[in-house]
């Protein structure tokens, strides 16, 4: 298995509510053992259940499902189904408890009654009741028991008209999303997780479930990513209970406000509500595009970030900054709207092309350089030196520790300032990117974003030596770390020095006229410099134009 369990799971819930059927399904998936304590006390007694209850009283019953419990705990994991009254024994409840997870299965009681009087053999605790008492009295037990059904880790709704073996599947999913590690975004109750996994997308439905984001959903992808990764696509399909999908056609130049009007308009023409939930799959651009439409439909609805570039997978998926570019800069119409969670899936990366795949090592090399002093970060810089030839070659486990670590700056930086508004707070991620969005200007946004900032990097690390906040020794280091991760050194497209001025006085974070640039004061710490000498940061771009520099 994918992801394997390793704690026991027992199996609580009324009489009838289908604890034995699910049960043994769950433990023929897991290839456990299955036990129902309501059996394992017939053989050891040699008795009935009804029988047991009419000679002996249920305080001897209770006692003796202790024993069994017992004794089926001391070994390897395995699935119980436990009786309809075990856990009003706190001893029972406490085993459970020390040995593995609780899950609940709920049924109504107009389907309780139907699954007891299909079978022969009658329930001790209805015995002799007709139709309409039997009904009141599971009423009344269900009510009773409530609390104690509640201390359930997991609570499932066992349906008729959902086969038994969908219903396996859903809880063995959302187990095996409980025993993940995620990563958390802590923005106090808008907190939220980033499960990083080879590949999830049959778990989407079990994550959304833990976050409280219920169905119906829509997928909201594009073209290239339908072409890359259909098979991934129809797995989170099926996940999320056959959701509907839009698909832009993908691209930088897509991303405007006419094209969150095309998805907005099939939102409505698809009877979306308030309750709907969005999922985002694809890079930046279908996130901070999707992200921004979930932000403004029927003012503001939940949604989660699945993305599917290492760049989205580190940077823009992380922190709610969503928005579309205007002709004038890029992200200027936009608005902060946190997921409710970030579900990675390294196994997309496998398709990305290389180009794409390079953005997002320069990404993770930003982090090194502006975070690198800080016990998250500490250690980064040198990894990246020693692994870059393993990244390159995508090795998982490089991989892996990669999106893990560069998600975790990314992830305290923005709790420490979620809407960039603290001095040396999250603007510090902007490095490079005052540079870098002028290139894509210059571009005509046909540059892919990590690219341009990693050339933005180079420019913004030169001016800082300029200004006497970084030696050239630091300088070459810097610049040989973006050469080992095979990043561009030169700009190849027209350079027109006073459009790229202009630019950077365009970027979003320009204040009233004001250049703003993150500069780095050594390797691993950055810092806020406005209007540095116009000459200075022409000469900084003149580092990277091919014929220039």
């Amino acid at each position: 298995m994918k992801y394997p369990l390793t704690r026991s799971i027992f199996f609580t819930g009324f009489m009838a509510s289908g604890k034995s059927r699910i049960g043994s399904l769950t433990a023929t998936s897991l290839g456990w053992k299955f036990y129902d304590t309501d059996r394992l006390i017939e053989e050891k007694t040699g008795q009935s259940i009804p029988d047991i209850f009419a000679q002996q009283g249920e305080a001897a019953f209770r006692k003796l499902e202790v024993e069994v419990l017992r004794e089926i705990c001391g070994g390897a994991p395995m699935v119980a189904s436990l009786g309809g009254g075990t856990l009003l024994n706190p001893e029972a409840l406490e085993l459970v408890r020390q040995h593995g997870a609780l899950v609940g299965l709920r049924a109504k009681p107009e389907v309780i009654l139907e699954r007891v009087n299909r079978k022969k053999d009658s329930r001790p605790l209805l015995a002799g009741l007709d139709d309409e008492a039997k009904l009141a009295k599971i009423r009344a037990m269900l009510e009773e028991r409530k609390p104690v059904y509640d201390l359930s880790d997991l609570q499932f709704e066992s349906e008729e008209n959902i086969p038994h073996h969908v219903i396996t599947r859903r809880i063995i999913h959302r187990l095996q999303v409980e025993a993940m590690d995620p990563l958390w975004v802590e923005l106090g109750e808008r907190r939220y997780p980033i499960f990083i996994e080879e590949d999830l997308s049959d778990h989407a439905d079990s994550i959304a479930e833990k976050m409280d984001c219920s169905p119906p959903y829509v997928i909201v992808s594009d073209q290239p990513v339908k072409s890359a990764q259909g098979a991934m696509l129809e797995r989170l399909h099926h996940s999320l209970k056959g959701a509907p999908t839009f698909y832009w056609k993908g691209g930088e130049t897509e991303k405007n406000l006419a094209s969150i009007q095309k998805l907005l308009t099939w939102m409505l023409r698809q009877g979306c509500s308030r309750k709907t939930t969005l999922v985002a799959v694809g890079g930046g651009v279908v996130g901070d595009m999707a992200g921004f439409a979930a932000s403004i439909f029927l003012r503001g609805i939940q949604f989660i970030q699945v993305p599917t570039t290492l760049l989205s997978m580190i940077d823009s998926s992380v922190g709610g900054k969503t928005g579309v570019n205007h002709p004038l800069g890029k992200n200027l119409i936009g608005a902060f709207h946190q997921p409710r969670a970030v579900i990675v899936s390294l196994a997309t990366l496998s398709t990305l092309p290389r180009e794409e795949f390079l953005a997002g090592l320069g990404e993770a090399a930003k982090y090194a350089f502006i975070h690198g002093r800080s016990e998250t970060g500490k250690g980064l810089l040198a990894w990246l030196e020693s692994n870059a030839k393993a990244l390159l070659a995508q090795d998982p486990i490089a991989l892996k520790h990669l999106v893990r670590v560069s998600c975790a700056i990314k992830a305290e930086v923005v709790g420490n300032d979620e809407r960039e508004m603290a001095e040396g707070g999250r603007a510090i991620l902007n490095y490079g990117h005052t540079f870098g969005h002028a290139f894509e200007y210059l571009a005509g946004y046909t540059m892919p974003h990590g690219l341009a900032v990693a050339l933005g990097m180079r420019c913004a690390a030169h001016l800082a030596v300029r200004l006497g906040m970084l030696t050239a020794e630091e300088e070459t280091r810097h610049n040989a770390l973006l050469d080992a991760l095979e990043l561009p050194r030169t700009f190849e497209g027209t350079y027109h020095e006073e459009k790229a001025w202009e630019a950077t006085g365009r970027d979003k974070k320009a204040d009233t006229g004001k250049r703003v640039f993150i500069l780095p004061q050594g390797l691993g710490e950055v810092k806020t410099v406005v209007n540095p000498p116009k000459a200075e940061v022409l000469a900084a771009f003149r580092t990277v134009v091919r014929g220039m520099a």
